[in-house]
């Protein structure tokens, strides 16, 4: 990379215009900074690509809706004396989800999945049942994941709607993610949250990823975020209303 940047400022200095660009305004240039960013990532290994891109995805998750509507669920945290700890999710319903279908309405379910999936291999994707003709489906369904304790601090969980099709694949109407450090341990209540879905836009890091065609690793996270990551874009609405956040315990 230092050789690369070197190459970089000098074409930046000495290239465009006719005096060039001074050092101090370079570094503030966005076309310069984000290639710069891009040339870092390209240098990182693959497991640590995809730990920061699940960290960025899931701290960029702002408390505004984009109108793709909102999860409630219930979650806890509870270590065990073997180094293990149990996620206790409890999915309660969704509201307000996107009408996917000619007649209005959606066919949706729930998929709930501990990432990175390097990190978490022996986590199962977890599925809903499907619940049919609604925007507001209701669920109340208990799910548990095995997570090693010295990993909490990279795992992120993560909530994906879908609207079943018998015929076709199933459409993606968006996701929620929850840290797992973001969840208080041991408590004998299990805390309400509100999550606003999101339609997510490929990252830097994805492309990246995309592009590691030899690396199993890779082209597992590939496999897993692609649905996500390359879901057709439809109008949302209520961009102003209110996001997710953390609600009462119970």
């Amino acid at each position: 990379v230092g050789d690369s940047l070197k190459f970089l400022k000098h074409h930046f200095q000495n290239n465009l215009g006719e005096n060039g660009i001074p050092e101090d305004k370079l570094i503030k240039r966005p076309e310069f900074t984000e290639v710069v960013d891009t040339m870092e990532l390209q240098q990182m290994e693959t497991d640590d690509l995809i730990i920061l891109h699940y960290k960025e995805q899931s701290e960029e998750r702002g408390e505004k809706s984009t109108g793709a509507g909102v999860i409630d669920l219930k979650l806890s945290l509870k270590e065990r004396r073997d180094g293990k700890a149990i996620l206790f999710a409890k999915l309660l319903g969704a509201r307000e989800l996107i009408a996917l279908d000619t007649n209005g309405k959606s066919d949706p379910f729930i998929q709930l999945q501990v990432v990175p999936h390097h990190l978490f291999p022996d986590c199962e994707l977890k599925l809903s049942t499907v619940k049919k003709s609604t925007l507001d489906p209701m669920y109340n369904e208990m799910f548990e994941f095995i997570i090693p304790q010295d990993q909490i601090c990279n795992g992120v969980l993560v909530l994906s709607v879908y609207d079943y099709d018998f015929i076709s694949a199933n459409d993606f109407e968006g996701e929620a993610m929850v840290r797992l450090t973001d969840l208080p341990r041991n408590s004998e209540q299990h805390v309400k949250w509100t999550m606003a879905l999101h339609r997510p836009k490929k990252d830097s890091i994805y492309k990246i990823l995309e592009g590691r065609i030899n690396d199993k690793v890779a082209m597992k996270f590939v496999e897993i975020r692609k649905k996500a990551m390359e879901a057709e874009d439809f109008k949302l609405e209520n961009e102003n209303s209110s996001g997710a956040q953390k609600s009462h315990k119970s």
